[in-house]
């Protein structure tokens, strides 16, 4: 499935057996040591009508992680990232981060027992506290909204 870096594109090769209904993909960045609160974190963004991008899920044996990573990021209107005391020492956590900002995607830290200064690629985007997590759905709901008038 190839991606010319267009959202939509991806969405429509991905969704051909699914509703003609317009997608949003939302790609979530976290350790792999989180990973069940990352897949909490889709659970909530899915019961929205959005689509998640997540490396359990949409990597499979044999991918090439960095080029699968930048599809993923390629397809996406906007990336979160769980930043906790594991994805600080991640490796892949800011390729991801550099990925979206070098693609002018917004980027939302979720912090999870961290500061903000500690994930430095994001020091200058406001975070949301994983404990406000609800705020960040509201958010989310209003831009899903939005992109789907447009498109309509």
């Amino acid at each position: 499935m190839k991606s010319n870096g267009n959202p939509d594109s991806y969405q429509m090769a991905k969704s051909s057996k699914r509703q003609k209904r317009l997608r949003y993909l939302v790609f979530i960045s976290h350790s792999s040591l989180d990973a069940w609160v990352a897949k909490a974190m889709v659970e909530k963004i899915e019961a929205l009508g959005a689509e998640c991008w997540l490396d359990e899920k949409d990597l499979t044996g044999g991918d090439v992680i960095a080029a699968e990573i930048i599809r993923g990021i390629n397809a996406c209107y906007e990336a979160i990232v769980l930043i906790s005391p594991n994805s600080v020492k991640s490796q892949w956590v800011p390729f991801e981060i550099g990925g979206a900002r070098a693609q002018h995607k917004r980027v939302t830290p979720i912090l999870n027992n961290v500061k903000p200064q500690q994930m430095a690629p994001l020091k200058d985007i406001k975070a949301i506290d994983l404990n406000s997590f609800d705020d960040f759905l509201a958010q989310l709901k209003r831009r899903i909204s939005e992109m789907r008038r447009k498109k309509a």
